[in-house]
């Protein structure tokens, strides 16, 4: 079967691949994304921890840069037959922020904890990306606190945002990337290591980076034949970088000749002026039949 996607300009995003069945740790709690214009710049967490034996405290930026996000776990607690016991009384097992320090009763910057210009009574300071890990003593069934924007940042101004996660399993790298909930293209991250931190994918799939700058530029389409090679519509000259590659744009072949997931070997199919902006690419056997407005070129190997 013929596989197409239509592509955006970012080359690591198109090109991750949905793969490798696996299962991931899920949060237990996700907040998406809190900003200054989040109501009281806090959401109430309530998440049930019955027979957990760790708990992970997660907080990642909203793929607006980590400049000005500073976040406090506000009197975060344990609750169940055992009574209600702070979570501020109990030594976390680890610890790490991406700013600053991780602060009982302080801010990442050693300051007293607010949220929203209110103080707040007992708590824990972090700032993106962050992780604190616990060992749960027995006898508590739920974990609940606020989860909120430190005036440590919010009164920098800006809209920057950062989510919340809760595990109760260790969670994966990935829930330290960047979150792209709400964050426009612009903003986002065009670090290839986060091409898919962002990506939703079904359960029973992960998603990898295939290929991604420098090896293409701006692709605007690709096909995949049936070797598992991608093809690919490198586009460069258009709009305002018309002209920007002389020789024209190209026609790229990507394969993965050690079969690990990733492009390793790249071959420049065609290249020319009459394929400039190209708007999509089909392979059928020995014919590459490629689309560039008003003409359709087919190209027979």
């Amino acid at each position: 079967m013929n596989l197409k996607w239509r592509c955006g300009a970012l080359a690591a995003a198109i090109l991750a691949l949905a793969s490798t069945v696996y299962a991931e740790v899920k949060p237990k709690f996700d907040s998406k994304l809190i900003t200054g214009k989040t109501p009281g710049h806090a959401v109430p967490v309530d998440v049930d921890i019955t027979g957990a034996k760790q708990l992970f405290l997660v907080v990642r930026d909203g793929g607006d840069g980590i400049a000005t996000d500073w976040a406090d776990w506000a009197e975060p607690r344990l609750v169940g037959p055992g009574g209600v016991k702070k979570l501020t009384e109990i030594q976390w097992r680890s610890a790490e922020v991406g700013w600053g320090h991780p602060g009982v009763n302080k801010n990442a910057g050693g300051r007293p904890l607010r949220i929203n210009g209110q103080p707040v009574e007992y708590g824990i300071g972090v700032h993106s990306n962050s992780i604190i890990e616990y060992e749960l003593p027995p006898g508590y069934t739920r974990f609940q606190t606020r989860a909120g924007l430190d005036n440590g940042g919010t009164d920098q101004g800006g809209e920057h945002g950062v989510q919340f996660l809760v595990f109760t399993e260790k969670p994966p790298a990935s829930a330290l990337a960047a979150s792209a909930v709400n964050a426009s293209a612009a903003d986002a991250s065009h670090d290839a290591a986060q091409a898919v931190a962002g990506l939703d994918v079904a359960d029973g799939l992960e998603a990898t980076l295939f290929a991604a700058e420098p090896m293409l530029l701006s692709p605007t389409d690709i096909d995949v034949d049936h070797l598992g090679r991608v093809w690919v519509c490198e586009v460069v000259n258009y709009r305002h970088r018309n002209d920007s590659r002389p020789e024209g744009d190209r026609i790229l072949i990507l394969e993965d000749t050690d079969h690990d997931g990733k492009a390793d070997k790249s071959t420049v199919f065609y290249q020319g002026r009459d394929i400039d902006s190209a708007l999509g690419i089909c392979v059928l056997g020995n014919r590459v039949i490629v689309s560039v407005a008003p003409n359709v070129f087919v190209f027979t190997d």
